[in-house]
């Protein structure tokens, strides 16, 4: 059976809610932390079967911000996490924010043609602090996958994340099996400018649908098909 914090892992992990009482800052920048040395031992150390390839040369850096503050809706204003890309709808009531959520996609390139794996996460972080973060989502790992029916990244491992004196490593790996499902409208091969999830697949025992697998909708959880589109920004060479 679903577990109820399974339940909210997958509904609400593309925002990384935090829900603890007490919010711990941990001091976090992506360029200095999510570095070379890092992804290296997130491939070399990886129990993953799908993703078997060790020696990536270089990363693909995708990212999609959302950001929370005060919303007008159904004639009341209320706190609403919405991504950046829809600014416009925040109302007059707007003074400022709360948390800003980052959405990080990397894509490995691999050599002699091996599959290509990836790494997605989300960091929450306080509004406008782009150097501290308030919570991690947990981070999946496997593989870039196409059919018929299109690309998908299919995760088989799930790691959290150590820090000590500034330094991340990865800790607590599991074994588990997600599907997040792209959208044709945007980019789906390795080396596409955009990368957007449209459906993220639960493929094991649910409360709702017994031993069938479980399909959760972004467009429909997160109220806007705009949500989630990852923009290409950055290359980390791994190996020369």
């Amino acid at each position: 059976m679903l577990k109820l914090n399974s339940s909210r892992l997958i509904i609400f992990m593309l925002v990384a809610l935090n829900v603890s009482c007490t919010i711990r800052k941990h001091p976090f920048n992506f360029t200095k932390n999510i570095d070379s040395a890092f992804l290296q031992s997130v491939l070399q150390g990886s129990k993953s079967v799908l993703a078997t390839e060790k020696n990536a040369t270089s990363a693909r850096i995708y990212k999609a911000g959302f950001l929370q503050g005060w919303m007008e809706q159904d004639h009341f204003v209320d706190w609403a996490v919405l991504s950046k890309q829809r600014k416009n709808e925040f109302t007059s009531f707007n003074r400022g924010g709360k948390s800003e959520y980052d959405v990080y996609l990397i894509l490995f390139e691999t050599k002699n043609g091996g599959k290509n794996s990836f790494l997605l996460f989300t960091v929450q972080r306080p509004w406008s602090d782009t150097d501290t973060a308030t919570g991690f989502s947990p981070f999946y790992y496997g593989i870039l996958e196409s059919r018929a029916s299109g690309a998908y990244l299919l995760a088989d491992e799930t790691f959290k994340i150590a820090a000590k004196h500034a330094t991340y490593t990865p800790t607590n790996r599991r074994s588990n099996k997600l599907y997040f499902l792209l959208d044709k409208q945007y980019g789906s091969a390795f080396k596409s400018d955009s990368l957007r999830i449209e459906k993220v697949v639960l493929a094991q025992d649910n409360q709702l649908s017994d031993n069938k697998a479980l399909v959760i909708s972004v467009d429909e959880v997160l109220g806007d098909k705009v949500s989630l589109i990852m923009r290409y920004e950055d290359t980390i060479i791994l190996k020369p």
